[in-house]
């Protein structure tokens, strides 16, 4: 009995020792880019503002706002006090009530600020064709 509880501990031990030599260290998370970091292709690029956009014009839509004329969203850099904001361009009549709609979706604020992040790209045009 005593050599089998020996075996199972032997056999414990060599598979939590194959476990940690594959697990990667705290410092290498740390020290390595985020998924964010890395720079994304032209389409899907395209595909990012596509989707922004689409969702956008769904949730004026719902709110019964057109986009005629077209509605030109920025979002700002987080790194200013307060993080990002989005504005959007006073030739709409109805820009700050679009403001606050948009402000209050987390998910668009985020997709906007990837966007920014991974372009530079500030400011979408949210039409009927976009």
């Amino acid at each position: 009995m005593a050599i089998e509880a020996a075996s199972f501990a032997s056999q414990m031990v060599g598979e939590l020792a194959s476990s940690v030599s594959s697990a990667v260290g705290f410092d290498e998370v740390l020290q390595s880019g985020s998924a964010d970091d890395e720079p994304i292709g032209e389409s899907k690029l395209r595909s990012m503002i596509d989707q922004v956009a689409a969702a956008i014009r769904s949730r004026l839509e719902a709110a019964g706002i057109g986009v005629n004329p077209p509605v030109e969203v920025a979002v700002s850099d987080p790194g200013q006090a307060g993080g990002s904001s989005v504005t959007v361009s006073s030739a709409h009549t109805r820009a700050a009530e679009i403001e606050s709609m948009l402000m209050s979706e987390p998910e668009i604020v985020d997709q906007l600020q990837r966007i920014r992040t991974a372009s530079n790209i500030d400011r979408i045009v949210v039409s009927d064709r976009s």
